[in-house]
């Protein structure tokens, strides 16, 4: 049976070239590396048979560091070819790539993200050299969320502008240790970024990106949760997708966690710092 769902991210980098305080991913532990083609190959014969994504976020980290992620993009559209396949980046390394590669994977969005104000027009000079290679794109600003965002849509490719100003530490640390907040479920999950969106993360599938980042520093100290694997009980996973549980306690419940990321010491960019 394949589990119809409407969004999974895949985690195919741990590396990120931004050290972020509060980051989901954890990218200011200095996380590294990415998952082998092999692995991601595997992950995809598996899950491709049990989940039915209307959405497949390609996940880090960042995703620009794998250096094989066209073939990446490849084995995943292979897999899941009616999905639409959305890129999540920071798009600092979009200056790595052939600006006409993006127009070769079918329906692909690409969010890009704006983590310091100071470098958008960075970011933007690496939009405009992948937009200026087709004619015909339509722009579209608006809030998404909370969210400043800028849309250009094309019939190839829609680029998304996004400027995630906030974002809500999903863990305490003390004394160098993570640890959960103890929180109302409830309310943590109402204030959630990705309330609905399971990841599938080493061939397992988690309640949500945080989960498995935190799970794979914390070593089994504080936390307890345990990823579900491809013969596990997938059926209440999804039936609980959106719903507040117990795990949700992990996260605070209010905004007063929040990190702001167009503050330049909360965002370290590597190569550029």
């Amino acid at each position: 049976m394949r589990h119809r769902i409407k969004r999974l991210d895949f985690n195919v980098a741990y590396a990120c070239n931004l050290s972020c305080k509060g980051c989901i991913s954890l990218s200011d532990f200095n996380r590294r590396g990415v998952e082998s083609l092999k692995d991601i190959k595997d992950q995809c014969e598996t899950w491709s048979k049990i989940l039915d994504p209307s959405i497949i976020s390609i996940f880090g980290g960042e995703p620009l560091m794998h250096p094989r992620i066209k073939q990446v993009l490849e084995i995943i559209r292979e897999s899941w070819p009616n999905a639409l396949i959305r890129l999540i980046t920071n798009g600092y390394l979009l200056r790595k790539y052939d600006p006409e590669m993006w127009f070769t994977f079918g329906s692909l969005e690409m969010q890009v993200s704006i983590h310091r104000q100071d470098h958008e027009k960075i970011i933007t000079d690496e939009i405009k050299k992948i937009v200026s290679r087709r004619k015909g794109w339509k722009a579209y600003r608006n809030i998404v969320e909370g969210h400043r965002q800028l849309e250009l849509t094309n019939d190839k490719l829609t680029i998304y502008k996004s400027k995630f100003k906030t974002f809500v530490m999903p863990y305490k640390l003390e004394n160098g240790e993570l640890k959960p907040f103890n929180s109302d479920p409830k309310k943590a999950h109402s204030i959630c970024g990705s309330p609905d969106t399971p990841i599938l993360y080493r061939n397992k599938l988690y309640k949500c990106a945080p989960l498995p980042n935190i799970l794979e520093l914390d070593k089994g100290k504080h936390y307890k949760y345990k990823g579900t694997d491809a013969n596990g009980d997938i059926a209440t996973l999804v039936k609980n997708i959106d719903k507040p549980e117990t795990v949700c306690a992990m996260c605070p419940d209010n905004q007063a966690h929040s990190v702001d990321h167009f503050n330049k010491e909360n965002v370290h960019v590597k190569n550029i710092d």
